[in-house]
């Protein structure tokens, strides 16, 4: 690992003072640095082994199964529309149990979660139908989807298409 090398002491030199001017002869030595860098491999290949690194995050999505003319009967009372414009505008409507809805509201993300969790614990059986704009951003879907799980409720939505009378509601609160 480590040598040293000793230098040539004479005996003629043994018992006298040296002069200033004459230089004491130094010690050498030499480290082999080998076995530290195979250390050092070992540690950075046991800390990447051993580290998480960080794990993608995937949002689980169940699809229902069955065929294109299967139909699930839903008591339009249970119903709220979470429509999203391409501007960013969210609109909130209840259905009745007539078949129509109620007239929409405009709410902001940080307001989105107050009237799930109200709603949510007036009717046990909510569902939500959210529908965005083809153009809507990305990331106010995930934000929408991101309120809703926040809620204190029992989560139950479906996504949907958003058709010409959802754009006529979404007008109705500014488009």
């Amino acid at each position: 690992m480590a040598s040293v090398e000793q230098a040539n002491s004479g005996g003629e030199n043994r018992g006298r003072k040296k002069n200033k001017w004459q230089q004491r002869k130094r010690i050498g030595f030499h480290i082999d640095m080998t076995p530290y860098v195979d250390v050092i491999m070992l540690l950075l290949t046991f800390f990447i082994m051993t580290s998480t690194l960080n794990q993608p995050q995937v949002m689980q999505i169940n699809l229902p199964k069955g065929d294109e003319n299967t139909t699930v009967k839903v008591d339009m009372g249970n119903v709220v529309f979470i429509r999203v414009s391409e501007k960013g505008n969210i609109g909130l409507s209840k259905g009745k149990s007539d078949g129509t809805e109620e007239q929409p509201i405009k709410v902001n993300l940080e307001q989105l979660n107050q009237y799930i969790e109200k709603w949510g614990t007036q009717n046990k059986d909510m569902i939500m139908i959210l529908k965005f704009h083809r153009k809507a951003k990305y990331d106010l879907m995930i934000s929408v989807l991101d309120e809703i799980n926040r809620a204190a409720i029992e989560k139950r939505y479906s996504f949907s298409k958003m058709e010409e009378p959802d754009f006529k509601v979404l007008e109705a609160i500014g488009g």
